[in-house]
């Protein structure tokens, strides 16, 4: 249906960024906490709308936003991350001297990108959604002004980001020289109608591959991701974990899912995505084992799922990659806020040996994290577990045994560096004084929602699968 509530969601997140952007002007910074107070129940009021529209489709400007039940399942998990990001960030950006006004303005604005990519069936309106997600993350990785790290992780960023988006323009151009269309089912109906595919054609799709693969963090192009999630402040770090590989992914499937089943020649695009998934699992994987910074750690963990999720697409299961996902969200925010709470007034305790006694000493820390680590090496009854039996017995059924063998491989090396921060908090004598400050409710509150997401999700997914199936059907 052609109707101006196509727009709701976005046009509530837009404004609430403006709003909140003005509003900072006349607040002192101490009492800057308002602020993310109005963002929280903007987000909360957006979500509400997008449960609203369910069974509802909506699209404006000639379809180009789209609002169906595909993209409302991923704007709710784009508004969640957000949500537990600016939880997270309420104490930590007093603490650690960020405390900016256009903190969360950037924070909000980078999620319209996101809503705007995972809304459009139209790839150049999905490159436009996704330079607003990008520069909003340029920004937002740099805001640690005195911090050096933080400042050479946002250049990084910027650079090898602005490289991804000549890749991304250059494939569209060669996409709409093939096909005289930027619309995926236009692109997608070439490739079904041609019998002999152009060059240029293939050439073009690698290339977008290439542009969304350098944002998701596939290998090779992933060679950004240790030093910016080092960087950035780290709940930027866990939102972009999140929500820039969601609103990718959300991407591959409106491209992939038809591709697979209609075009005549997909072996090229599917090998190398092929390829690209034995790599990133590998890779991600191995060299996590050499890293002693928390959140290099988790960087390269994060590398490692995007392969997981490939497989999930070359396997052509829709419903157990958006599980993935949704899973995902939930352990990954809740290791993440764990990191943060190991925090004080202008310190955080990032590096392994920090950890070495947290477990006695904060319980609480200790169990909560250990549950997440649990979760992300697929340890059962976690969500982490299920999600990586979907994907990998839907491969098996697809006949890619080879490529499960090497995720389940790779899988198992994971569980070394996992393991090894449990070690480190439950079986090490503390080498140093560690002091957080401990009242921080917002944190317990995204803590104890994401350990019921992990656990909920790993004993009883039946809800969950159920609106996801509905979601991926339109499809």
């Amino acid at each position: 249906m052609n109707s101006f509530f196509a727009l709701f969601p976005l046009l509530i997140i837009v404004f609430i960024a403006l709003a909140v952007l003005i509003l900072e002007v006349f607040l002192k910074r101490e009492n800057r906490d308002y602020l993310a107070y109005i963002s929280l129940v903007f987000l909360v009021i957006c979500a509400f709308v997008c449960i609203q529209f369910w069974n509802k489709a909506y699209y404006y400007f000639d379809g180009n936003l789209l609002l169906d039940q595909f993209a409302l399942f991923f704007t709710f998990i784009l508004l969640l991350s957000t949500g537990f990001v600016v939880l997270l960030s309420m104490k930590y950006i007093s603490l650690q001297d960020v405390n900016y006004g256009e903190f969360y303005a950037l924070l909000l604005l980078a999620v319209s990108g996101a809503i705007i990519m995972v809304s459009s069936p139209d790839l150049l309106v999905i490159i436009l959604g996704l330079e607003v997600l990008s520069i909003s993350s340029y920004a937002l990785t740099g805001l640690k002004r005195k911090d050096e790290l933080s400042s050479e992780a946002a250049i990084k960023y910027f650079l090898l980001g602005s490289f991804a988006t000549a890749f991304l323009l250059f494939g569209l151009a060669l996409l709409y020289g093939a096909s005289h269309s930027t619309g995926i089912p236009t692109i997608i109906r070439y490739f079904n109608t041609e019998a002999d595919l152009s060059l240029m054609a293939l050439i073009g799709l690698g290339l977008i591959v290439i542009g969304f693969g350098f944002k998701i963090a596939l290998v090779p192009f992933h060679m950004w991701t240790p030093d910016v999630y080092q960087g950035a402040p780290t709940p930027i770090t866990a939102f972009f974990s999140v929500v820039p590989k969601a609103a990718c992914f959300a991407i591959f499937l409106r491209i992939f899912y038809p591709f697979w089943k209609t075009a005549f020649d997909s072996q090229a695009i599917f090998w190398l995505l092929w390829g690209i998934s034995v790599l990133t699992m590998v890779v991600g994987n191995l060299v996590a084992l050499r890293q002693t910074n928390v959140k290099r750690i988790l960087a390269y963990s994060s590398i490692a799922h995007a392969g997981y999720l490939l497989v999930a697409l070359l396997a052509q299961d829709n419903s157990s990659l958006v599980f993935y996902l949704t899973v995902y969200l939930f352990m990954n925010m809740g290791a993440f806020a764990a990191v943060i709470a190991l925090s004080k007034k202008d310190k955080e305790y990032l590096e392994l040996e920090d950890y070495s006694g947290i477990g006695f000493k904060y319980p609480w820390i200790g169990v909560t994290l250990s549950i997440f680590l649990l979760s992300l090496a697929g340890f059962p009854p976690t969500g982490g577990f299920l999600a990586k039996f979907y994907v990998f017995s839907s491969a098996v059924r697809q006949g890619l045994v080879p490529l499960v063998i090497i995720g389940v491989l790779a899988s198992l090396i994971s569980v070394y560096y996992y393991l090894r921060i449990i070690v480190h908090m439950y079986m090490r004598e503390p080498s140093r004084e560690v002091d957080i400050v401990v009242e921080n409710p917002a944190l317990f509150l995204v803590l104890f929602l994401c350990l019921y997401g992990v656990l909920q999700l790993g004993l009883y997914p039946r809800n969950i699968l159920v609106l996801i199936n509905q979601a991926v059907s339109l499809l």
